[in-house]
């Protein structure tokens, strides 16, 4: 009996039937073929013939990846086991130069692409398992409802970024982790949950423009907003920054109220592109500020847009009313949490990688500096060039000056720094780390004893186990042995193998040669998506798209195909704004046999995350 990762039955899983018949004609042609490879190496032998040997040393796989917003097909080479060293290894799939030490203290390239794939498999699972935009929000460990937060420090920031991990972060997030079972027995919060329950988590810790460290969170259980701020703020104070926020605003107030004017003009700006919005859609946006809803009401019952002598009066208003509230508590609860409301955007997925997957703004090259890739090393460089006056023509000419890597390993930054382009950042590094996440969401990664198997939709199942024995001689034997199928999550995209080619390598007389196979079991139904996708988008911007990436990509055979909505028959917003076009629906439109697998292969993630818990 097959059972998943929470011990429910699964589907049995049926292999083919061969008739007895069939067996035997299988077995009859294997020992056929066996018998003729021996005796056509004898005849080698008595005839002084030199032998020919042909070995599978790889095979590559064309893969398509199915992303939020499009198509990324690639050539992936997979060696075979004690498989030979291909003699040209260095120019193969595997060898692409590029690392990511240039990018300590910031969140480097390869980072970034993990990051955003785990988060996107994720939000997507619950995205397409979950009505989020029918989910009412309520405390409730059992329901998945995704809240997403930004955290930043109530004054200026005294202690190291990792001391604030430590000591602010960690216990806020062992806050929302905890059991939410358990109640506040005594004090002021008798009666209130300890925790939340939260089981699948992210954070990611970025500096502010003033330089304050702060925090993008993303969990799995809806949390009061007046929660998150109440005990963000508590622990902020284990370091006293409210205490420092309170007295800085004690002064500033000293003699009552004061109109931040730069403040402002901000909320001005939120609440005319609130107004617009409300009056398209004809409702007020859940968790605005009881100021603004009032407002935004009053442009709604009129169908106008407010003028900006409201605009800027509905601005004060909003500060005088938080200037009473926070005078009431003695400035003691500062506004250090943004809780932002996602359950009703046309892509959750979208909006909080947006986010949790920025990638750091590089300062730009000088003038008379580019990055080019160069062949013979096989990666990016920077060339450093100066304008010289050729002595026998009397023109200036550009002449190369200096090249440095622009990709490097930490071995050559340390051998030879000097080769090395130190890449610089606008913003300052983070000291530490720069994200985590629960356990759960980094997905199952099997260890060394764990047999494992994948099938056509790309969902994984553990199915045996390696065990290593005695034997009456007293060797180690390794034996396998068959388990109950598991069902675990691995945090990829939907992942189809458009088709795949072997390479061959022969060697006789001491030459080796090695040669690719033409494609081998194609796809039928992929090939036919991606066929439609190409037609939609144009065949020549799919190819200047992918050129843009860079030769790395090319030499992989890479190919971008991105979804463009109005070309593929969907209509803009009302707004006259982009449509917002999930791939589950350009799946059922298109290709319903793959909308099926791509919907079974995110609820069997969904499923191994939450147990059906939404």
């Amino acid at each position: 009996m097959e059972l998943d990762l929470f011990g429910n039955h699964l589907p049995e899983h049926r292999k083919p039937f061969l008739s007895r018949k069939q067996k035997q004609e299988a077995r009859n042609s294997k020992i056929k073929a066996d018998k003729d490879a021996k005796a056509a190496k004898r005849h080698a032998i008595m005839n002084s013939m030199p032998v020919r040997t042909t070995t599978q040393i790889a095979t590559i796989e064309t893969t398509a990846s199915f992303r939020n917003n499009g198509i990324v097909m690639v050539d992936i080479y997979r060696r075979e086991q004690n498989a030979p060293i291909n003699p040209n290894a260095k120019n193969n799939l595997n060898n692409l130069n590029g690392n990511d030490s240039a990018y300590n203290g910031y969140l480097s390239p390869a980072t970034r692409r993990y990051v955003e794939r785990m988060m996107s498999v994720w939000l997507t699972s619950i995205e397409l398992n979950n009505e989020l935009k029918k989910s009412s929000k309520e405390v409730n460990n059992e329901k998945v409802f995704p809240t997403f937060v930004t955290l930043t420090l109530p004054s200026v920031q005294l202690h190291t970024d990792n001391d604030i991990k430590d000591k602010v972060l960690a216990p806020f997030i062992k806050w929302l982790t905890a059991d939410s079972s358990e109640l506040y027995k005594k004090g002021p919060k008798k009666g209130q949950k300890k925790g939340f329950g939260v089981t699948v988590y992210f954070w990611r810790a970025e500096p502010q423009k003033n330089n304050k460290i702060h925090f993008h969170i993303v969990a799995d259980k809806y949390v009061p907003w007046d929660r998150i701020r109440d005990q963000w703020n508590q622990c902020c104070e284990r370091l006293g920054y409210v205490s420092r926020y309170a007295n800085v605003q004690r002064r500033k107030y000293k003699d009552g109220f004061v109109l931040d004017t730069e403040k402002q003009a901000k909320d001005v700006e939120e609440l005319r592109s609130i107004s617009k919005a409300a009056l398209e859609t004809g409702e007020i946006p859940n968790n605005l500020n009881e100021t603004f809803a009032k407002y935004i009401e009053l442009s709604i019952n009129y169908n106008e847009v407010l003028d900006k002598e409201i605009l800027e009066q509905a601005a004060i208003e909003k500060q005088q009313a938080t200037y009473q509230k926070a005078l009431a508590c003695g400035f003691t609860n500062p506004p250090s949490t943004e809780i932002r409301a996602i359950q009703h955007l046309d892509s959750v997925t979208a909006y909080v990688i947006k986010y949790v997957a920025k990638k750091p703004e590089e300062k730009p090259l000088g003038k008379n500096q580019e990055v080019k890739f160069n062949e013979a090393l096989n990666r990016e460089v920077v060339y450093t060039y100066e304008d010289r006056l050729n002595p026998e023509n009397g023109q200036m000419e550009r002449v190369e000056v200096n090249m440095q890597y622009y990709t490097y390993t930490p071995e050559e930054m340390k051998n030879n720094p000097e080769a090395c382009f130190k890449k610089e950042f606008v913003d300052r590094k983070i000291k530490g780390r720069i994200w985590g996440c629960a356990d759960k969401l980094k997905g199952f990664k099997p260890a060394e004893d764990i047999i494992t198997e994948t099938d056509e939709m790309g969902r994984t199942f553990i199915v045996g186990r390696k065990i290593t024995e005695i034997n009456e001689e007293g060797q180690e034997v390794l034996r396998t042995v068959e388990t109950s199928k598991i069902a675990v999550p691995v945090m990829k995209y939907f992942t189809k193998i458009v088709n795949y080619r072997e390479v061959i390598m022969t060697e006789q007389d001491g030459k080796t040669n090695v040669f690719v196979s033409p494609e081998i079991n194609p796809d039928h139904a992929t090939m036919a998506y991606l066929d439609k996708m190409v037609n939609y988008i144009g065949k020549e911007e799919v190819e200047r798209i992918s050129r843009e990436v860079g030769p790395s990509f090319e030499k992989m055979r890479g190919k971008i195909i991105p979804f463009r909505l109005e070309k593929m028959g969907y209509k803009k917003k009302p707004n006259g704004k982009p449509a917002v076009i999930k791939h589950a629906k350009v799946l059922l439109d298109n290709s319903p046999e793959l909308y099926r697998q791509y919907m079974m292969f995110y609820s069997h993630i969904f499923n191994c995350l939450y147990n059906q818990a939404a």
